[in-house]
């Protein structure tokens, strides 16, 4: 999988001209998020067909027509988290799905522990290394976007009486506005590759940050 052509569009480091004149009340007037969040809906191009645009807190992204969703709020080791889960089977926090898309949102991890957000996307990923082994990782790649370091992580995942799962990572760490954004595609191995093409890789390269919108 080419990464730069994936992620062709997935970070804004701003907003675009049109969407900015969109979102201006008037001269000199900053927009309010829910102004930028209206003239970002009608900038978005329309979706696939079986896809819907989501907005959740400062993130846009392609969700599956008819999916199951589920968000929740968290602190997780101390740093504020936002979660947003879809998925086409039924589930909970208590109920795991095999297959769907998972939006983790980080804030504060500077400010909070005065650990930057790209080392926080370091260690992020160095905990699951450490439990897996080495032919069990199928891609690790890092490189900057602007203000934005963008890790791709992917690897397998088989617990012991567990149907094994491929678990895909898109993390985007900005320590400019002190965030990590971590973007997880998961599917039983035996079907990964229909549903990466289907859901996965449609999902990730068309994935949107903006910055300019609150994330708490």
């Amino acid at each position: 999988m080419n990464i730069n052509k994936i992620c062709s569009w997935c970070v804004a480091a701003s907003l675009t001209a049109a969407q900015l004149a969109a979102a201006q009340p008037g001269p000199g007037a900053v927009p309010t998020p829910e102004e930028v969040r209206q003239a970002i809906s009608t900038q978005l191009p329309p979706p696939p067909s079986g896809f819907e645009w989501k907005m959740y807190k400062n993130t846009v992204f392609l969700k599956p027509a008819g999916w199951h969703e589920l968000e929740g709020k968290a602190a997780a080791n101390a740093f504020p988290m936002g979660t947003y889960a879809t998925s086409p089977e039924p589930f909970s926090e208590n109920k795991q799905f095999e297959m769907g898309i998972t939006v983790q949102i980080f804030s504060g991890t500077q400010r909070l522990r005065g650990l930057e957000a790209k080392k926080a996307a370091v260690m992020f990923v160095k905990l699951a290394l450490d439990k897996h082994k080495k032919e069990e990782v199928l891609m690790l790649s890092q490189m900057p976007s602007g203000d934005f370091e963008r890790t791709v992580f992917r690897f397998r995942d088989a617990p012991p009486g567990l149907k094994p799962v491929i678990i895909h990572q898109f993390i985007l760490a900005n320590n400019v506005t002190d965030s990590m954004h971590v973007f997880t595609f998961e599917s039983p191995e035996d079907t990964w590759a229909e549903n990466w093409a289907k859901y996965g890789a449609p999902v990730i390269s068309r994935l949107q940050v903006v910055p300019q919108l609150p994330i708490n």
